[in-house]
C-alpha cells in the first residue's frame, strides 16, 4: 500500500513522517493517564482501525448495531461525518440512516458533546457505537475494537505522510481485541504477527459477502443475484479508502471493467466525473460503486444518467470468533 502522497515527495514524507510518531506518542502518553477523557453515561464500544482507508469500519459497526437491537437495547452510533462541509449529509452518516432504520445517527466531530446532548434529550438510549474510534480517545470506551485488512501486509505499512498508519503498529496492544477483516480465513501467520503486537492472537476472522446487487435505474430499485455480473461490462467508481479488492471481487464474478475512475476516500461527484460517466452509455452495462457511492450520486441522476448504478449488497461473514465477540458485547453492556 503506497503512501497518500505522490512517491516523488517520499525523501520528504519520511522525515515528516518521525515527527508524526513523535507526536502521536506524546498525546497517547496523555490519554494513558486519562487526562481529557470524557465518560459517558452508557456504555461506548469503539470499532476502530490503525490506518487510513477502510478496513470495513461500516459493516461491522451495522452488525454490532443489529446485534445490540436484537438484544433489546437501544444503540445510537456516533461518527465524525467525513467528506462533506455537513457532517449530518455526509455519505457514511445517510448510509446509517438507511441501513439502520430508527437508529439515531449523530454525526459530529466533537463526539462527546454529540453524545452528551443526546442522551440529554433522548434518555431511552442505552449505549453507543462509535465509528471509526480508535484514535478518538477523549471518549472512554467500555469496548475497543481495531479492525485489520488480512489483505494489506502489516509490515508494508509505514507512518504517515510516509504511509497510511495513523499511529505504530504496536498501538494495538490498548485495544481489548483484534478483528481480521477481508480474510478467506484463519492465518497462523498474521495471527502470530498480530498476537506480538497486541499480546493475543485475533478475536475474529471475517469477510464482506456480497448477498446479492442492486440495480438502481430511471427511480426503480432492481435486485439481482451476483452472477448477474458474468460477462457484463463496467465502469468503476469506488470512493472508498481501499478499493482494490472490491475491484478483485467485480472481476473475480465475471464482470469486466472497462472504464476505472480512480477517486478519493468519501469524495462527491466532481462535474469531469459526471461528463467522463455519461459518455459511456451504450458502452457499459452499469456503473459499479458502493452503497457510500450510491447515496451521494444524485448528481449523476440528475444529468439524464440512463446507465444502471450497480452497488453489492455487503453483510459482515465470520470464518471464527463470533460467539467470542458476542461474549465481549454482552460483557461491555453488563459491565
Amino acid at each position: 500500500m503506497n503512501g497518500p502522497l505522490p512517491s516523488i515527495l517520499q525523501p520528504l514524507t519520511r522525515p515528516a513522517s518521525w515527527g508524526w510518531r513523535g507526536i502521536i506518542g506524546v498525546r497517547n502518553r496523555r490519554y494513558d493517564r486519562g487526562r481529557g477523557v470524557h465518560r459517558a453515561d452508557c456504555p461506548v464500544i469503539s470499532v476502530g482501525n490503525l490506518t487510513t482507508g477502510g478496513t470495513g469500519k461500516t459493516p461491522m459497526v451495522r452488525w454490532i448495531v443489529e446485534r445490540l437491537r436484537d438484544d433489546g437495547r437501544r444503540p445510537a452510533v456516533l461518527l465524525r461525518g467525513y467528506g462533506s462541509h455537513d457532517p449530518d449529509q455526509s455519505d457514511e452518516a445517510r448510509l446509517y440512516r438507511e441501513v439502520l432504520d430508527g437508529v439515531p445517527i449523530l454525526a459530529n466531530p466533537d463526539r462527546v458533546a454529540a453524545l452528551h446532548r443526546h442522551l440529554l434529550d433522548e434518555p431511552a438510549t442505552d449505549c453507543a457505537v462509535l465509528d471509526d474510534g480508535f484514535q478518538h480517545r477523549r471518549l472512554h470506551r467500555d469496548l475497543d475494537l481495531v479492525l485489520v485488512d488480512a489483505t494489506v501486509p502489516l509490515d508494508s505499512l509505514r507512518m504517515l505522510p510516509a504511509g497510511h498508519l495513523r499511529e505504530p503498529l504496536e498501538s494495538l496492544r490498548r485495544a481489548d481485541a483484534v478483528v481480521i477483516t477481508r480474510s478467506g480465513g484463519e492465518d497462523a501467520e498474521l495471527s502470530a504477527r498480530i498476537e506480538s503486537l497486541h499480546g493475543r492472537p485475533p478475536l475474529a476472522w471475517t469477510d464482506h459477502g456480497w448477498s446479492g446487487l442492486e440495480l438502481h435505474a430511471d427511480g426503480s430499485l432492481q435486485v439481482e443475484d451476483c452472477s448477474w455480473l458474468d460477462g457484463r461490462r463496467f465502469a468503476c467508481r469506488l470512493g472508498i479508502g481501499h478499493p482494490g479488492p472490491v475491484r478483485a471481487q467485480l472481476q473475480a464474478a465475471g464482470g469486466e471493467i472497462v472504464e476505472d475512475l480512480p477517486v478519493r476516500d468519501h469524495a462527491p461527484f466532481s462535474r469531469s466525473e459526471l461528463d467522463r460517466l455519461l459518455a459511456l452509455e451504450g458502452r457499459v452495462d452499469g456503473i459499479f460503486m458502493t452503497a457510500k457511492d450510491r447515496v451521494k450520486a444524485q448528481p449523476l441522476l440528475d444529468a439524464g444518467c440512463t446507465i444502471p448504478l450497480v452497488v453489492p449488497r455487503l453483510r459482515l461473514r465470520f470464518h471464527a470468533g463470533q460467539a467470542a465477540l458476542v461474549a465481549l458485547l454482552e460483557g461491555a453492556m453488563s459491565g
